[in-house]
């Protein structure tokens, strides 16, 4: 697909060429929201100039930063850049612990994956230093060290973990008789993200348990009356 003019009707700045689409790019920009859309057409306007942008919009140089690489994630533009020597420090990792294998499996496909959520929806995934970022939740980090104490935190528990993604969806706090310590929510989140028993959190867990089940080290299930749960895989019981 090629796209011929690019008009802003804001700033009626036109560009004009032949630019070769891929659809996915296409389905990617509709995904934007009008907020982003609209921080968009001013970047443009302004041609990316950053001091003027940010007299525009009253937001300080990182707000910007972080708000241009939020957008770039949507489109399918992150991960690009020094992919090939981040893979390449992934060459010598030990394959028996988690974080590893899942290093290991995204250095044999360049860095990049697609990952099944349990409704179907395919989820663009990708490597970083820290971790791995997802196209759902652009400015989550799903860290290393968290997915193999997810996994040895299930070891403990008998092989089975429940998320506890409803729960922190739904406000509810950790500790509670609704919100178990024991869902991978209410752990991580008093392990690594400073959270406090007793506070709400944000909902983390369908993310790790999606990357999880994509490298087959745990079986990411829905509810059974008790909440979603993971449940690891034979050979990392």
């Amino acid at each position: 697909m090629y796209v011929s003019r690019y008009t802003c009707k804001t700033c009626n700045i036109e560009l004009s060429g032949n630019f070769g689409v891929h659809s996915d790019q296409v389905t990617n920009l509709f995904s934007l929201s009008n907020e982003e859309s609209d921080f968009i057409k001013m970047f443009l306007k302004f041609e990316g100039n950053i001091k003027k942008v940010q007299e525009h919009s009253h937001l300080g140089y990182m707000a910007i930063k972080t708000k241009i690489n939020e957008i770039n994630i949507k489109l399918g533009n992150e991960g690009e850049t020094g992919m090939k020597d981040l893979v390449k420090t992934f060459d010598e990792v030990d394959t028996k612990s988690p974080s590893g294998h899942i290093k290991e499996l995204l250095s044999a496909s360049g860095g990049k994956a697609e990952v099944s959520m349990l409704r179907g929806e395919p989820m663009k995934i990708w490597a970083t230093e820290e971790g791995v970022r997802n196209s759902f939740y652009p400015t989550l980090i799903c860290e290393w060290r968290i997915f193999d104490a997810i996994v040895i935190r299930a070891r403990e528990l008998g092989g089975r973990m429940y998320r506890g993604d409803a729960e922190s969806q739904q406000g509810k706090r950790i500790g509670s008789k609704e919100f178990s310590l024991d869902t991978i929510d209410a752990f991580i989140s008093l392990k690594f993200y400073g959270n406090e028993i007793g506070s709400t959190t944000t909902r983390r867990s369908t993310y790790y348990a999606a990357i999880l089940d994509w490298a087959k080290i745990a079986r990411n299930n829905r509810s059974k009356g008790l909440g979603g749960y993971i449940q690891l895989s034979s050979n990392w019981k």
